[in-house]
């Protein structure tokens, strides 16, 4: 095996750069996450952010993308690449438990079509991340593999649900995993890990294969520790051509004053003054920003989220396409106790939740159609290229405690894409982000201004490699 210096804090370009110049091989690369994996989720502190991993076939698929290199027929933006991704996505043969022991069992028969994607990008999928169970929370609970652990600090929540998606990149177990967000669940994970997050529009990404918490605000998205990786990592999900864009700090930001602060001790925490230093030196090369007040708009926000509406029907619909599944609804699950403990609050309420047939549904749904009306008049009024805000309010909770402080929701239920940027670390040591959100297919903006971050804020986008130690 070819050593790979640092690779664990290693963008993919370097990766692909080294690939092409035949300094590594990918199986060199797979070996390397897998030495990775074993180092910290295995042994060592035991970050609890894998739920499977199929070694032989990663390798076998590494040496097949080896193989396609030497003979110039190198497939895509990834070629080569390890990647892991969410526990809720199909990869067939493997296992499928969305972070619950009540799926053990439970085996896909073909691909979900963003692994397809990935694969016709070249990836190398070598398993799958840990996840708060069923996708239903952001604090990383799961019956199946505990309570993930953030790799900055043991004792904190890494976020969710695509919670081992954050850690294993903050990690360095590999350069991109690919997570799912119905309430801002890769931005979340992204912001508690110091990484880059992107939500696309809503059906910019296929959903088939998937299990779904809801199908109106799922969407998958990538994980990565750089901005650039970002891009490309949305141009295979997305199958379309990679082409690098340039960075963009010139943006019409507007700032959605009342989402910075709460009740926090901002002399401790500091998220609110990170968030508006970020926004300082976005000015300071060539952004203007625009306070905007939006009245109301939390409790619009709220008011239009169709998760408790659409889980129960949308999960129970999933299992009836899967004829090996033990259990066919939550309520199953319920009756044999097959969940984490701090599960039966949400998953009773969601088994007797009304559902997505009835005038509350549909209200809530118009509810969506008119805070997206409303944001995207914004946009044009004020001439803005992106809105921004802190991504959480407060920093990552305890393991096992409650999270609260998110402002992720808002593209979730409008639809409209978002991503999360690396700000810093506040003085307990816990990594803080801000959100951008742009209008509908304006992913473009949000990669530019993420490159653009990049640049502006400089070593603070590449941390140390992370050297966790047990607790």
């Amino acid at each position: 095996m070819t050593h790979i210096e640092n690779f664990e804090t290693a963008s993919i370009d370097t990766l692909v750069e080294g690939l092409e110049a035949r300094r590594w091989r990918s199986v060199d690369l797979v070996e390397a996450a897998l030495a990775r994996i074993e180092a910290l989720d295995t042994r060592g502190p035991m970050l609890r952010a894998v739920s499977f991993i199929a070694a032989d076939q990663a390798r076998t698929a590494a040496l097949n993308s080896d193989a396609r290199r030497v003979r110039g027929q190198a497939s895509g933006p990834l070629e080569g690449i390890p990647v892991l991704v969410k526990d809720n996505m199909d990869v067939a043969g493997w296992p499928t438990t969305a972070g619950s022991r009540a799926l053990i069992g439970l085996f896909a028969s073909r691909d979900a079509e963003i692994v397809g994607r990935l694969r016709q990008a070249g990836a190398v999928i070598i398993g799958k991340t840990a996840m708060h169970e069923l996708a239903c929370g952001i604090t990383g609970a799961s019956s199946l593999t505990g309570f993930a652990r953030n790799p900055h600090a043991l004792d904190r929540s890494p976020g969710g649900s695509s919670s081992g998606a954050g850690v294993v990149v903050a990690a360095g177990y590999v350069p991109l995993a690919i997570g799912s967000d119905s309430a801002g669940s890769v931005r979340i994970p992204a912001a508690f890990n110091h990484l880059f997050g992107l939500r696309a529009s809503r059906g910019a990404l296929p959903l088939k294969g998937i299990i779904p918490l809801s199908p109106t605000q799922d969407m998958p998205g990538p994980i990565t520790r750089y901005a650039a990786d970002l891009e490309r990592a949305f141009a295979a999900l997305s199958g379309r051509a990679y082409v690098a864009s340039s960075p963009r700090p010139e943006l019409a930001i507007g700032v959605i004053d009342a989402w910075f602060d709460d009740n926090v001790p901002t002399t401790r925490y500091a998220i609110a003054a990170a968030a508006r230093r970020a926004l300082g030196q976005f000015e300071h090369a060539g952004a203007h920003c625009i306070a905007i007040e939006f009245d109301g708009l939390r409790e619009a926000v709220e008011s239009a989220n169709v998760i408790a509406y659409e889980f129960a029907t949308a999960f129970a619909a999933d299992l009836a396409a899967r004829p090996h599944s033990r259990v066919d609804s939550l309520q199953t699950i319920l009756d044999h106790g097959w969940h984490h403990e701090q599960m039966k609050s949400v998953l009773t309420d969601r088994a007797r939740h009304a559902g997505p047939t009835g005038r509350e549904y549909r209200d809530a749904r118009a509810r969506q159609a008119r805070l997206r009306e409303r944001v995207e008049h914004t946009f044009v009024e004020q001439g803005l290229d992106v809105l921004c805000y802190p991504t959480l309010r407060h920093p990552p909770t305890t393991l096992g405690g409650a999270q609260h402080g998110s402002n992720a929701l808002l593209a979730a239920v409008t639809g409209l894409p978002a991503i999360n940027l690396p700000i810093g670390f506040d003085c307990d040591g816990l990594p803080m982000g801000l959100e951008l959100l742009a209008r509908s297919g304006d992913e473009t903006v949000l990669l530019q201004a993420a490159r653009a971050w990049a640049d502006i804020s400089g070593e603070w986008t590449v941390p140390d490699a992370i050297r966790c130690s047990d607790p």
